[in-house]
């Protein structure tokens, strides 16, 4: 028997298509395997031949693989194998017509929590195929989200499959989940055009057609005994059959209610989720949770620097809904306690940590017996020892030693699982910090139960890095890069770019064992969690990396990169000085416009003279982190404050960074190098000529790489789980980045104040595709009304550009900040979400009186202070119906309800 594989993908010189093939007798679980490589059949087709003999039904198991020679990419198509039984009694031939399946197919999407949590529950009954007696075709389609009361069904212009007329459709059968088929006869050497539609079982009529142009089945004629199984990808839905929704996006610790202790809690998300299913939001977006408890001071307030990946913070839990009799004073106490931090305009993290830390050790500490016997407790452990056990540890030693700078433990420098586990058995404080993350589960656990019943999905937040002095990287160092700094390269928010201080991930080890620690990560979320946004997406295409020596995000280079050989320099001809490009540019000349009256000071105290005008910085200066820390404790003191910064800027004053290691033969460009009074020292031609190297450096000869990188570990981390992935692809995005995001199936981020194409000035969310989050600001950003008054150019510009009004008004009205809203609703993008401070912005009376207080985060100003909170309480939300009314009218027109 032939068996000819037919896959539809377009490819382009230097890819090729494999198939990964088992074959075995049905039903008795024998299969063997092999690999075949494809032929390219035409610019769309890919085929393979397969002869088998048997005396039985066999089954056959497969799947397609892309690999690209040009860089490296080996990709896998989406899901499970592929099924088919063949016969090869009954049959001659068989031809798989198939279409790679993509992770990015819209159907895909609509298999992922955010959507299956709204369905109705219960066990799908699934049919069997039937097969007539004289058919020749199968015909599979993958549908999900299939609306009420309609089943698929075929329609084509044969009279087999209802010659076009609506009544007499061929209508499928759901197999498997999302799995849809019907078995016809077609004449196999014809050619037929056909669709798939909607099928109303009781007006017995097709009620609508897929998009687009009719599909087609060529002839395949290959024996006078044939089957032929068709498979297709998605049903295609037109732009108002995509199901579309919005949601509100606000930390945790921000929310305020009468009930919470100077901090929202896991419970205020209930009263959140009830106002946002009766205005008609379905999406609940915040910030990480994860425990970041490192300093016990207010630099821990910093959600995107926790200590474990794991563990959840204390700071949400509400001490109130704890189930342990305590005593009146104790009581009295945390009333008292939660009155005096609610009444607070912000979150005060060290007095509502001091308060909740004393509170909930007592409760420990008076029911310790009844806790550490009860079956829950031991039910926990058992279930999460694996990461709970070292996490609480890492609590007690962090404590015990006063940092959370393992290395500075002495003999618990370096984790040993053995060790832990008899910590444990013989020290309570341990299980203090267990039973936390036990109550801290519980409480989340059934606010998204709650969040379900009201069909609101929760999105979270996944951080790109994890702090070099947390339980992640005394377990497994390894699996990291603690000599390395991650952060981001400069932009309009950050000129110097951004230093997060996390150690880079090394990503060929974590290779080794398939990714382990990261699915094991997505897997952990997704019990809370329908949705995530995956911070710095672009951080798996590559990551900006600085050396441990150096301070300002500006002095990093992106890790992997293809870097610059010292031939193409010179091949491009730039007469390349080592000394003149890749040391600090400082000349004579300089000093005073760097240093005003310090220049003296400056030149005699920390400065070499080369003896050509120009200086270097001496060695204890050499390094922004040793500038640093020979101007430890200067704040407050402008003099001194001013001279170290000044030679911040010295150092970063450079041209290219040499590979460590390459003797002088391997060199990265320095970011935003048109800068640097190094650059515009050089002489035109110079400055031409090293600016065509660092576009190309930059813009082009990265793509192919950037791609293959990101290949390697989106789609590991997509199928580690069934959440649905958002990934922030905002800054410096390379061109490879869509067509990733759109395979693996992760919306993109589209943030008006941030284009993604360098000729527009703002990003029109009419514009954004339907795979896409669109929304007008993020927590990294001023609110909208405090935008509005930054720039006045800017606000005018977008004024006439977006709203098409020649002179804005000076504050933001709640009416132009409606217009802004309802712009992003009426975008095709999947979700668009808002920050609640921006829709607050549309009632004039309920919004806050100064915008700027609104804010969340600066980004060039780390450490910060993550302090925002709602100025008014979740029941006057709740109690503002006016508002409620006039949000949801909004959504319903829309098409986002």
């Amino acid at each position: 028997m032939k068996i000819v594989f037919r896959v539809n993908f377009y490819t382009v010189s230097g890819q090729s298509l494999w198939l990964k093939l088992a074959v075995g007798p049905d039903g008795t679980g024998i299969l063997m395997r092999q690999v075949l490589e494809l032929k390219w059949l035409n610019e769309g087709q890919w085929q393979g031949e397969f002869e088998v003999e048997g005396t039985a039904p066999l089954l056959l198991q497969y799947s397609y693989q892309l690999r690209d020679g040009r860089n490296g990419v080996v990709l896998d198509e989406w899901g499970a194998p592929r099924r088919a039984v063949v016969d090869p009694v009954g049959d001659d031939a068989a031809l798989m017509r198939d279409s790679w399946r993509s992770a990015g197919s819209p159907d895909r999407v609509f298999e992922t929590k955010v959507f299956t949590m709204r369905s109705k529950g219960g066990k799908r009954d699934f049919a069997k195929l039937v097969m007539p007696e004289k058919a020749n075709h199968v015909f599979e389609l993958e549908m999900a989200e299939v609306p009420d009361g309609l089943t698929p069904c075929l329609l084509g212009g044969v009279s087999e499959i209802g010659d076009w007329r609506w009544h007499a459709a061929a209508r499928m059968v759901e197999v498997r989940e999302n799995v849809w088929q019907v078995a016809v006869f077609l004449p196999d050497d014809w050619r037929i055009e056909y669709k798939y539609g909607l099928f109303d079982a009781k007006k017995k009529c097709t009620v609508g057609l897929e998009d687009g142009e009719n599909r087609v089945l060529e002839s395949r004629a290959l024996s006078d005994r044939q089957m032929t199984f068709v498979t297709d990808e998605c049903y295609r839905r037109s732009e108002v059959q995509l199901p579309h929704g919005a949601g509100v996006a606000v930390p945790v610790f921000s929310l305020r209610s009468a009930e919470s202790h100077g901090v929202g809690e896991f419970a205020d998300l209930v009263p959140l989720a009830d106002w946002s299913a009766d205005t008609g939001f379905r999406l609940i977006q915040i910030l990480p949770i994860n425990d970041t408890t490192s300093s016990h001071d207010w630099t821990d307030s910093y959600p995107y620097s926790a200590i474990s990946t794991v563990a959840l913070h204390p700071l949400y839990l509400r001490i109130a809904d704890l189930d342990y009799k305590m005593p009146a004073a104790f009581t009295n106490e945390l009333a008292a306690d939660g009155k005096r931090l609610n009444e607070l305009p912000e979150v005060d993290y060290e007095a509502v940590m001091e308060s909740k830390l004393k509170l909930t050790r007592a409760v420990y500490d008076a029911h310790k017996a009844k806790i550490l016997k009860g079956a829950a407790f031991r039910e926990f452990l058992d279930e999460n020892g694996g990461w709970v056990l070292p996490y609480a540890v890492f609590c007690v030693k962090r404590d015990e030693y006063g940092t959370a700078d393992f290395p500075q433990w002495g003999e618990w420098a370096e984790f040993d699982r053995e060790r832990v586990e008899a910590e444990a058995a013989a020290n309570d404080e341990v299980f203090y910090h267990v039973w936390l993350q036990m109550e801290l589960d519980r409480q989340l656990g059934a606010v998204v139960k709650h969040l379900h019943a009201k069909g609101v999905a929760l999105k979270g937040d996944l951080p790109i890095g994890i702090d070099r002095e947390s339980v992640d990287a005394w377990v497994a160092p390894h699996l990291f890069k603690m000599d390395c700094q991650a952060g981001a390269p400069p932009d309009a928010f950050a000129i110097k770019g951004q230093n997060w201080g996390f150690p880079t991930y090394n990503w060929e080890e974590m290779a080794k064992d398939g990714y382990a620690w990261w699915k094991a990560r997505f897997e952990r979320l997704s019990r809370y969690f329908d949705a995530y946004r995956i911070d710095h997406i672009l951080g798996f295409f590559r990551i900006w990396q600085i050396p441990e020596d150096q301070v300002e995000g500006i002095m990093g280079w992106f890790d992997p990169a293809v870097p610059v050989k010292i031939d193409e320099i010179r091949e491009r001809g730039i007469e390349f000085d080592y000394e003149r490009f890749c040391k600090p540019w400082i000349r004579e000349t300089q000093l005073f416009e760097r240093f005003g009256d310090a220049a003296w000071e400056v030149r005699d105290h920390h400065l070499v003279d080369t003896g050509d005008g120009g200086f270097q910085l001496k060695e204890h200066v050499s390094t922004q982190k040793k500038i640093m820390e020979c101007f430890a404790g200067c704040e407050g003191d402008e003099w001194r404050t001013g001279i170290r910064n000044g030679l911040l800027n010295c150092a970063s004053d450079v041209l290219f960074f040499e590979v460590e290691g390459s003797n002088g033969t391997l060199f990265h460009p320095r970011c935003s190098i048109h800068m640097t009074r190094s650059f515009n020292a050089l002489d035109d031609e110079t400055k031409a000529r090293v600016d065509a190297l660092y576009v190309d450096y930059f813009f082009r000869r990265q793509e192919d790489f950037w791609q293959a990188r990101a290949l390697e570990k989106l789609p590991v981390m997509r199928g580690a789980s069934d959440m649905l992935l958002c990934g922030e692809d905002l800054g410096m995005v390379p061109d490879c980045v869509p067509g990733v995001l759109r395979e693996t199936g992760i919306l993109s981020l589209e943030i008006q104040r941030m284009p993604k194409k360098s000729e527009v000035d703002f990003a029109d969310p009419a514009a954004a595709p339907y795979m896409s989050v669109v929304s007008p600001s993020t927590h990294d950003m001023s609110v909208l009304r405090a935008w509005w008054r930054e720039d006045r150019n800017v606000t005018r510009n977008f004024a006439r550009q977006l709203l098409g009004v020649h002179e804005p008004e000076w504050e933001m009205s709640g009416e132009t900040v409606t217009r802004i809203i309802h712009q992003h609703l009426r975008s095709p993008a999947m979700w668009a979400v808002f920050p609640l401070q921006d829709l607050l912005g549309m009632d004039e009376q309920l919004r806050h009186p100064e915008p700027e207080a609104e804010r969340i985060n600066v980004p060039a100003i780390h450490p910060y202070y993550w302090r925002y909170r709602m100025h008014f309480g979740l029941e006057e939300l709740a109690g503002a119906s006016g508002f409620r009314e006039r949000v949801r009218r909004l959504l319903e027109l829309t098409g986002r309800v």
